[in-house]
């Protein structure tokens, strides 16, 4: 099942993403398409062989996972941007671009690169799972959850405001999606504690928490065009 989770994520997201391909070219919520071929983008680096044929190309050292950790948060520095406009937070707003959150943002990518220079990462591998991890590693590793578990933390409140509220029953459904897949970036904090021979588990909590994002996401903003067309034929 993990062999088959993250193509079927990359199929669902590349799906969402060509769905919006009409909504782009009218010039309507362009951000929208951005984070969805983002997030494609993110999925398509971190499934094994286009990762490794990348990763080759760029010398075999796997500079294309810090290429992904960089597209990761870009994503969510959108995303959250996004969500939390959409869901009228300004708290959580302020957080993610406010003078803290981009704060928060410049350190974990600083630390990122300083981490990911010292580490020996040569010898291609998906997830550089295939290398021998020490501090620095882990280091590395726990940057790339944190600043995901971050926006997350950021945004979740929001979210179970319109879920406990009174909204229609798809909009308070999507928004239950994005939640869980929210919710999982937080508890992908304790990898750690993972023994290593479940590191499937993994995968299928990284995997799954793209997928409930994702399909939440595209109901979310479902929902919000069919009550305006709703609206529109009421009036």
């Amino acid at each position: 099942m993990t062999a088959v989770l993250p193509w079927a994520t990359l199929l669902v997201c590349l799906a969402i993403t060509i769905a919006r391909i009409p909504s782009l070219l009218r010039g309507e919520n362009r951000v929208v398409f951005y984070i969805f071929a983002l997030i494609t983008l993110d999925i398509l680096l971190s499934i094994e062989a286009p990762y490794l044929a990348i990763d080759a190309l760029l010398g075999g050292v796997n500079v294309t996972n810090l290429i992904l950790r960089f597209l990761l948060y870009g994503t969510l520095l959108l995303m959250g941007i996004k969500i939390a406009m959409g869901f009228a937070s300004r708290s959580a707003e302020r957080a993610i671009r406010g003078p803290w959150g981009l704060t928060v943002l410049g350190i974990t990518v600083a630390l990122t690169t300083f981490f990911f220079v010292i580490t020996d990462t040569r010898g291609s591998t998906a997830g550089m799972t295939g290398l021998t991890w020490g501090p620095s590693m882990e280091a590395y590793a726990a940057l790339g959850r944190f600043y995901p578990g971050y926006v997350s933390a950021c945004l979740l409140p929001a979210i179970w405001r319109t879920i406990m509220g009174r909204y229609p029953a798809l909009l308070r459904a999507a928004s239950a999606l994005l939640f869980v897949g929210l919710a999982l970036l937080l508890v992908s904090q304790l990898f750690p504690l993972i023994p290593l021979v479940h590191l499937w588990l993994r995968s299928l909590i990284n995997y799954s928490a793209v997928l409930a994002t994702a399909i939440g996401l595209a109901g979310i903003w479902f929902s919000k065009a069919f009550a305006r067309r709703k609206a529109r034929r009421t009036a």
